[in-house]
């Protein structure tokens, strides 16, 4: 199998042609990252759920979004009174309704929290909306991070709103692709936000599962033809690998691959919202992807930016962590007057628990 797809021809990037206009493979794309002595900000925002209650029809979850700000490499403090830290519990319940599933999501939270967090109207969904599968676990899942996602967007409309000034810029872990009913409202706004005050917003992902049309993985491609092409560069760039069009509403984004550090040992996916991008020349995202390299250069994990590792660690939801939790989640479900539902089910889980220990 390795073989045969090493022998594969390169291809170009593979992209749905209505929604996006791709760029072929090309060595002339390849540009060096240089060293940046640019003085604007840089932010990073991440989130992260685990389930502290698993049921069919509920869920109840522990969500975290983080945040921190880099100034030439050094972490400076907010300016406003935001919590970098934002914690709050969420239920998301299910209920049939003719051949869908009707879900909805109730959160629980500190009063000083609440305006950095989606309104609960906003989180109720349908397996018809959301083109799941009816019944299945996953489902459920994909429900119950809704409140978390959601909240990513809201906290980085106010962290541009608070902390950042023309020129900076904002990373948020993952696409910014959208995916889930209501989130448009978010991602509209938000967008909307980085545009009104010249805040570059931008995503990188952890994982890439683009490929080219010769069905073979994009970084991979893009990693064979810097060697075929003897590059040489200490750290490279490459853009662009796809523009999203107009009429793509869900996704709003160049796309590009990235290698931000000469000991990386892969390269990255890498968005800037089309409306900024559209306004860039070469030497423009050049600078943009330069100030973010600056910031890949830890040790531990060179290529990938401080700021997204740092985030993750904070806004990463531990399973230590989660008992110190459940008294809180007791106290907040008898407040919300949803206890008399929930307690049989903690019960069954309970058994669930001792038999797995016996």
């Amino acid at each position: 199998m390795s073989s045969d797809i090493s022998q594969r021809k390169l291809g170009n990037p593979f992209f749905n042609e209505k929604n996006y206009k791709s760029y072929p493979l090309d060595e002339r794309n390849f540009h060096e990252i240089k060293s940046s002595n640019n003085q604007h900000k840089l932010a990073f925002i991440d989130g992260g759920n685990q389930e502290l209650l698993p049921a069919p029809e509920y869920s109840v979850q522990l969500n975290r979004v983080y945040f921190n700000i880099f100034k030439s490499n050094e972490r400076i403090s907010p300016r406003s009174d935001i919590s970098q830290r934002i914690e709050f519990l969420s239920f998301t319940s299910s209920k049939l309704d003719g051949k869908n599933i009707q879900f909805e999501t109730k959160i629980a939270t500190e009063e000083n929290f609440r305006k950095y967090l989606p309104n609960e109207e906003d989180l109720k969904a349908s397996t018809y909306d959301e083109e799941i599968e009816t019944g299945t676990q996953a489902g459920m899942e994909r429900m119950a991070s809704m409140a978390r996602r959601f909240s990513e967007w809201t906290i980085a409309e106010h962290i541009i709103d608070s902390e950042l000034d023309s020129g900076d810029i904002i990373i948020k872990d993952g696409s910014l692709q959208t995916g889930h009913t209501n989130e448009y409202k978010y991602v509209d706004k938000v967008f909307k936000k980085a545009l009104e005050k010249d805040v570059i917003f931008a995503g990188l992902s952890k994982t890439c599962r683009l490929t080219t049309d010769t069905q073979i993985s994009l970084v991979d491609s893009i990693q064979r033809l810097s060697e075929e092409s003897n590059i040489s560069f200490d750290k490279w760039c490459y853009y662009p690998v796809a523009m999203s069009k107009e009429e793509n509403s869900n996704h709003r984004a160049l796309i590009m691959i990235v290698k931000l550090n000469k000991h990386a040992y892969t390269s990255f996916r890498f968005e800037i919202l089309k409306e900024q991008a559209d306004e860039m020349d070469e030497d423009d995202i050049l600078e943009v992807l330069s100030l973010v390299a600056d910031n890949s250069r830890d040790i531990r994990l060179p290529g990938y930016p401080y700021g997204l590792i740092d985030a993750d660690m904070w806004a990463r939801v531990k399973n230590d962590e989660l008992e110190g939790y459940k008294t809180k989640l007791y106290s907040e479900l008898s407040r919300k007057g949803v206890w008399s539902k929930v307690n049989p089910l903690m019960k069954i889980v309970d058994t669930h628990e001792k038999l797995d220990n016996k």
